[in-house]
């Protein structure tokens, strides 16, 4: 089975993001985020899914791969399944995430911030650099990343590429608060 090919909105038109992320909440475990915003930064759609408790069993059996299976195939896979919208890009900034792209059509996009904690190697992939910012595409035509960059250049005028992942990580934290606290 061939998989179609993604086509980016064109340069005219506006782009939608999907930011996806995985928040470690030491006493529940992984919980996982997805914001996709507007090309303004403005919320379309949020969904966190509940907490991933660690699982020997599974840590045993999947060894080294077992934050890729559970970034991926178990919170990864809720969040994209439960989207309305279909964004243009879905961001991340967990190198975890990134076997999502075999599951979505749009282009999945490492986002490096300055606080990743050793640089990813994207060696292969389309890669790009807006500002400070280093970005590693994955499930994309080589020759549709000056687009994406150019919509992510857009994007980043209005608002900081790590902005809607610190949004991500305090709203899955309030909603487990709440959850507790009820």
């Amino acid at each position: 089975m061939s998989k179609t090919v993604y086509n980016l909105p064109e340069r005219d038109t506006h782009a939608t993001f999907g930011f996806i992320n995985v928040i470690d909440l030491p006493t529940v475990g992984l919980c996982g985020g997805l914001l996709i915003v507007s090309h303004l930064g403005r919320p379309l759609e949020f969904h966190c899914t509940a907490p991933c408790p660690p699982n020997r069993a599974q840590q045993i059996m999947y060894g080294k791969t077992y934050r890729g299976f559970v970034f991926t195939d178990q919170i990864g896979a809720a969040l994209v399944d439960s989207a309305k919208h279909m964004p243009s890009a879905y961001l991340t900034c967990s190198p975890e995430m990134l076997p999502i792209g075999e599951l979505v059509d749009p282009p999945v996009v490492l986002a490096e911030l300055s606080d990743s904690e050793e640089p990813f190697d994207g060696s292969g992939l389309p890669q790009f650099k807006v500002e400070q910012v280093q970005f590693s595409c994955v499930n994309l035509a080589k020759d549709q990343a000056a687009t994406l960059q150019w919509h992510i250049e857009k994007f980043h005028a209005k608002l900081p590429i790590d902005e809607p992942f610190e949004r991500i990580a305090q709203a899955v934290e309030e909603a487990h608060a709440v959850l507790r606290a009820a």
